[in-house]
């Protein structure tokens, strides 16, 4: 074979390498069909925050894909945005089940996917762990006996991918992180796993050395303010040099979020001067316009996180460090119904952590105003 033809072959190859993985990158990417048919009216009831919820359900129910599930990328985490879909609608205030037809579609849709080691997510794609702690989540919602046995293995394909150091990451072998063992505790204690399980335990060990406290976290960049950052050493706020040439990771809003929830979840006291330390950051660094030390990247699963972080720990206003007193749920929800848009949806011009992506944003902003319209139910609770 001439030189000519070698070079004309490896060329051709390189080609259609190129086409393929430029095939595989656009067909990865958050996608979605057309919707299937028109957003049903939603008539005021004078709650404006069930009426939004609605009007966010209605666009979902529309971007339904005919498999039943909400994405249509060949390497979608399927059963994770179609379980968040789930998990906010089961949710909201009409609690709409399995007796609903487009929920049931998206609930066997998630069915499909559990594994034999009892995780529920596709092995060509991975993160096992994400995937089965957000069906987890959208399965126990239900309140549906018949899925008993699926939330038991998928309990245990989670309780099983714990890392060594106690948190948990996107896969089974991936580093644990701030966000992921967030989820994890959430879906563990909503699965029913007894509070005094060693694996709170451990959880907690690796949830103290995200925090910047450096009474409590022994590595030597920790800082004081009593925030969080994503992993060990790893912030995706970044770093600061201090005035004594000390390298400190920079707390941001939806990882110190994430860390006061997760103590909590963890069954750390809120007494405790790790969870006070955490709710300390949230005073002195309250704000609702912008995901604190990283602007508007992830500010709707910021805003999400906010909500169950203060939900669970159990006040409904909050004191800040100047003196101003804040509603928090009236407040949360006043500014998200504030930016939804006419068709229903939330989207992020920042696409960040899949944030362009309106079904996503959608369900994570149904599940916040859920949260807060839970909250204007119950008596309003200060902080000790």
């Amino acid at each position: 074979m001439s030189r000519f033809k070698k070079i004309m072959i490896a060329v051709a190859g390189l080609i259609v390498f190129l086409a393929l993985a430029g095939y595989v990158f656009v067909k990865t990417q958050m996608t979605h069909h057309s919707v299937t048919g028109t957003p049903a009216a939603v008539q005021p009831s004078g709650d404006e925050v069930l009426d939004a919820i609605r009007r966010g359900i209605e666009f979902l129910r529309v971007h339904q894909e005919p498999d039943g599930e909400f994405s249509a990328g060949i390497l979608d985490p399927k059963p994770a945005f179609t379980a968040l879909v789930v998990d906010s609608i089961v949710h909201s205030p009409d609690r709409l089940n399995e007796k609903t037809p487009f929920v049931a579609r998206a609930v066997k849709a998630i069915l499909s996917h559990q594994q034999e080691d009892g995780g529920i997510y596709t092995p060509a794609l991975g993160l096992g762990n994400y995937c089965t702690s957000a069906c987890i989540m959208a399965l126990t919602g239900l309140n549906n006996p018949k899925h008993e046995p699926v939330i038991k293995r998928a309990r245990d394909f989670v309780m099983g991918v714990q890392h060594e150091s106690g948190g948990m990451g996107y896969g089974d072998g991936g580093d644990p992180d701030m966000s992921n063992t967030a989820m994890s505790l959430e879906a563990l204690r909503k699965a029913g796993v007894p509070e005094d399980s060693d694996v709170f335990k451990r959880a907690a060990a690796f949830i103290s050395r995200c925090q910047n406290s450096s009474e409590s976290n022994p590595e030597v960049w920790a800082a004081d303010d009593g925030g969080f950052i994503y992993r060990p050493a790893n912030s995706k706020a970044g770093t600061r040099t201090t005035p004594d040439g000390k390298t400190e990771y920079i707390s941001y809003g939806l990882m110190s979020y994430a860390g006061l929830v997760s103590f909590l979840w963890a069954n750390v006291d809120r007494d405790e001067e790790r969870v006070k330390s955490a709710f300390r950051w949230v005073r002195e660094n309250w704000t609702l316009q912008e995901n604190k030390n990283i602007g508007n990247q992830g500010l709707y699963y910021y805003y999400l996180t906010m909500a169950k972080a203060l939900q669970v720990y159990g006040v409904r206003i909050i004191e800040t460090t100047d003196g101003k007193k804040h509603d928090w749920p009236v407040e949360l929800s006043e500014r998200v119904i504030s930016l939804q848009k006419d068709d229903g949806s939330w989207v992020n011009e920042n696409g960040r952590w899949f944030e362009d992506d309106a079904v996503l944003v959608t369900a994570y902003m149904i599940r916040a105003l859920t949260v807060c319209h839970k909250e204007f139910h119950r008596p309003s609770r200060s902080a000790p």
